[in-house]
């Protein structure tokens, strides 16, 4: 394929400029679509949403490798004082997206001059990871579901680990996580004679000390709940309330006492709202499930990382947030690392983060060293 021009950093500040949110990535998928045409592809798009798939096959047979990044944004105001700052008010890329997208851009840029030697790569980029979306229905396209993939490898940039450092763990990489919308239904009365309606209030109360007891019930598995936000009827001094709502996250970094934890939290509420005289409704949002990250394959990413002279650091635990990947590594075998963004760099979802460019090399130079291991690549092609 004819080479290029690409400058990754202005591309990936474009993006940054023009975030749009889970589900609503249509510009964004329009540009990074365009960058991949004149690179010479074809890509499939409009995939589980937004997404875009490009295959890149080798002449010889072999494996099937899938390289995965994300590009949406977050609903955050930012507040860096780069001249790239997002031009859409209460939206930015406060997670990287931007950048991991850009890398995978800069991979294909070479793999149109260093096709694999042998089997298939699949750049696949995915829309609506923040909402835990995109990924399950990237999965269940044709485009995807009818593949036999033998390796995925994807990336998160991490702040506060240093930068270029490659960050491993094998097994959970990153935990699941689900938040809960818990709605209990009485019966307003005046607040001088709340015996004639049906208060909410201690039926509340039980089903908060409920959730904070939850994780004490699921040893010896990492388990969390964090009430984020509970309401009780209106604020009026003459009205015993009706209604009552408490939502709250949970997280583990086991898939199986992750659906447990579902499970006896829904038997609990409903026995305590049956017992209550309640009404109730149990709604769940934005559910991950844990990023596994199989033997072999941490294992690879090691063995190439240190290849290229990079640090690698083990994680002790899992990461406790989630990763909408996880949904291709059920699938498939593969394995997410972390790159580092530097120890003193803003936090993931702050309103001063912006993805840092240093690293579009690092993650560029990892995902080839993958390929070369899994598929050999040619030698770069002559000038056109």
């Amino acid at each position: 394929m004819m080479a290029t021009l690409f400058d990754p950093v202005s591309l990936r500040r474009t993006l940054h400029q023009y975030p749009e949110l889970s589900n609503y990535e249509a510009q964004s998928a329009r540009t990074l679509a365009a960058q991949l045409r004149a690179f010479g592809f074809t890509p499939h798009t409009e995939i589980g949403g937004h997404g875009i798939v490009v295959e890149i096959a080798g002449k010889a047979a072999g494996p099937t490798t899938l390289l995965r990044a994300d590009f949406d944004a977050l609903p955050i105001h930012e507040r860096t004082q780069c001249a790239h700052a997002s031009n859409h008010e209460g939206v930015m890329h406060a997670c990287g997206h931007d950048g991991h997208a850009t890398a995978l851009l800069m991979v294909a840029h070479t793999l149109a001059q260093q096709p694999p030697q042998q089997g298939k790569v699949l750049l696949v980029f995915q829309p609506a990871e923040e909402t835990g979306e995109g990924a399950a229905r990237m999965c269940a396209d044709p485009c995807l579901a009818t593949q036999e993939i033998d390796h995925v490898y994807a990336f998160h940039n991490l702040p506060g680990f240093a930068q270029h450092h490659i960050v491993v763990r094998s097994g959970t990489f990153a935990c699941a996580s689900t938040g809960v919308a818990i709605h209990l239904r009485g019966k307003t009365s005046h607040a001088a004679y709340p015996e004639r309606g049906i208060s909410p209030a201690s039926a509340m109360t039980e089903v908060m000390t409920a959730l904070m007891q939850l994780p004490e019930q699921h040893h010896p598995a990492f388990s969390l709940v964090t009430l984020v936000h509970a309401q009780l009827g209106e604020p009026a001094f003459g009205v015993s309330p009706g209604d009552a709502t408490v939502m709250a996250t949970l997280r583990s970094d086991d898939n199986a006492t992750f659906h447990a934890m579902k499970a006896s939290l829904t038997t609990t509420i409903n026995a305590i709202a049956q017992h209550a005289g309640l009404e109730v409704s149990i709604a769940w949002h934005e559910p991950f499930i844990a990023a596994y990250n199989h033997p072999d394959h941490h294992a690879h990413v090691v063995d190439a990382a240190q290849t290229l002279g990079l640090s690698v650091q083990t994680l002790t635990e899992p990461m406790r947030w989630s990763e909408d990947v996880a949904e291709f590594l059920a699938r498939w075998p593969g394995a997410l690392f972390g790159i580092g963004s530097g120890e003193h760099h803003p936090q993931l979802h702050n309103p001063d983060y912006d993805f840092p460019d240093a690293i579009l090399s690092t993650a560029h130079d990892l995902f080839c060293a993958l390929v070369d291991r899994h598929h050999g690549m040619a030698a770069p092609s002559a000038p056109q």
